[in-house]
């Protein structure tokens, strides 16, 4: 019943400028959803929460490496007005319960198939993304919607300090499930320095 963010949020996307222009220019155009086994949000198109900075250090970090499989020649910014709608939102503690229940399932699966769980890594988080795509499996079998998208928080990078709690890239990440929460596509615009920034 409280499952709904009751507001539009700005997404940022890294990708290489072509992707990015085509994406706002045609709107029939479709991101495409990732499926790597390592996606630790599950299957989706994945966007920064109201970071454009960390979406374009992304993509500068993809150019032509390995994380992007070279698709990233000029890296780009792509801004996106999000209807999170039936948002599995891991900053609140009531979804915990889902993770847990989705978690047992894919034990058991794996269990009775004599197959290993998936291990998380540093930067490669498969049991993450096997325990957040099983959820679909746990809403069916409750007669539950879907979930249309999942936003958590991703501690990552230097402390920002000596003995800081604080890491230099944490940021709110989200993985949109259900395409037609993405209402539009804009492209980033550099503040007006005469004003402040609201």
């Amino acid at each position: 019943m409280y499952s709904t963010i009751p507001s539009l949020v700005f997404g940022f996307h890294g990708c290489d400028r072509e992707v990015g222009l085509e994406t706002i220019k045609n709107y029939q155009y479709q991101l495409n959803a990732s499926h790597n086994s390592y996606d630790w949000l599950g299957n989706g198109i994945y966007f920064w929460e109201n970071s454009p900075e960390r979406a374009l250090a992304w993509a500068k970090k993809a150019q032509n490496s390995k994380i992007s499989n070279g698709t990233v020649n000029e890296p780009f910014i792509l801004g996106a007005v999000i209807d999170l709608g039936r948002c599995l939102n891991l900053t609140d503690i009531k979804h915990s319960n889902m993770l847990r229940l989705s978690y047992d399932l894919l034990k058991r699966v794996r269990e009775e198939n004599n197959e290993q769980l998936p291990v998380n890594s540093a930067y490669k988080r498969e049991l993450d993304c096997e325990v957040i795509n099983m959820i679909d499996y746990v809403t069916s079998a409750n007669k539950l919607p879907k979930y249309d998208s999942v936003r958590a928080p991703y501690i990552e990078g230097d402390e920002v300090y000596p003995g800081a709690s604080f890491r230099e890239y944490t940021h709110i990440q989200i993985c949109v499930r259900n395409p037609n929460c993405i209402k539009g596509y804009f492209h980033v615009r550099n503040p007006n320095e005469d004003f402040g920034i609201p």
